[in-house]
């Protein structure tokens, strides 16, 4: 049952590699020798190809029985996807896993690029008849707080989706599902939605974040204004994805409590992995050792 692994570096596909990198049947898709490098060693194939490109979405599909589709919210994930996917089914593909995220609901939601990229995807895959298909759908990814880590050292989580409730999932939860539907004799299918195992504020995040690392976090919300863009902006950016961003955002902030997904247990017969798993395993190695000549000073200071 050959195996393509899009986007294997990424938040999601680096678990699946680690998973995967042992098995011969299984091809990882990269853009580039940067891309392999950070790949490291497979003992499936490594396919250096450009998903924009029809030859190489050709060979890289070609043989494939198994797809896990992943990309980037970029001006082109549509038609990356797409392209893949299709390439993928005209080939012979009989299953696609295929990493979508979690739809909002209640009053005061407005469709947004960034789940609108999914649905579209999602329509055109079962449009074209795939035998199999898994459409994950998870919440927020505590990993995506990783690169705060410095920040969250020093006490401080910024962040611009406000004051609602979610069910924020460890990636290597997502990872878990979908190496199992993708390996599975017979998998779940459907649309999968998978969270945490609580709902939690980021207030309550940044506690739960603080309990483990043994000091206080405090939550500070950033507003989606001029300046949040622009900050997006500097790191290069494009309006259309910000535009994309701010609408995923201000629908977070809209939707209030999320719902809990059950695609963990239901998948993998367990509960999901908690807060402090995450804190414990991730995020605290993640986090600068504080200096105790520093914090011995701060103590002296007095209040």
């Amino acid at each position: 049952m050959p195996i393509l692994v899009t986007t294997p570096n990424g938040t999601v596909g680096r678990y699946l590699t680690e998973a995967l990198r042992d098995r011969s049947d299984v091809r990882f898709l990269v853009r580039s020798e940067a891309g392999a490098k950070a790949l490291g060693k497979v003992r499936g194939e490594v396919f250096r190809g450009d998903v924009t490109d029809a030859a190489d979405i050709r060979g890289a599909v070609a043989g494939v029985d198994r797809l896990y589709l992943a990309h980037p919210f970029t001006e082109d994930q549509v038609a990356a996807e797409t392209n893949l996917g299709l390439a993928a089914i005209e080939a012979g593909a009989r299953r696609i896993i295929k990493l979508g995220a979690r739809a909002f609901s209640g009053d005061g939601i407005v469709p947004d690029a960034v789940i609108s990229a999914h649905d579209t995807i999602t329509e055109r895959l079962r449009s074209a008849g795939v035998p199999e298909l898994t459409v994950l759908q998870p919440d927020r990814f505590l990993q995506n707080f990783l690169p705060a880590a410095a920040s969250i050292a020093k006490g401080t989580l910024a962040d611009p989706a406000g004051p609602g409730a979610r069910g924020y999932v460890d990636v290597r939860d997502i990872a878990e599902v979908a190496i199992a539907e993708l390996l599975a004799a017979h998998p779940i299918g459907g649309e999968i939605e998978i969270s945490g195992p609580q709902t939690l504020t980021l207030p309550v995040l940044c506690e739960r974040f603080g309990a483990v690392l043994g000091r206080p976090v405090r939550y500070v919300d950033i507003p989606l204004d001029g300046a949040w863009r622009a900050a997006l902006a500097d790191r290069g950016i494009t309006p259309q994805v910000i535009d994309g961003l701010q609408g995923l955002y201000s629908n977070y902030r809209q939707e209030g409590v999320a719902g809990l997904g059950d695609g963990v247990q239901r998948v993998l017969g367990r509960p999901p992995r908690s807060v402090e798993d995450f804190t414990t395993d991730l995020l605290m190695p993640a986090c600068p050792v504080p200096d105790p000549a520093r914090a011995a000073a701060v103590v002296d200071c007095g209040p």
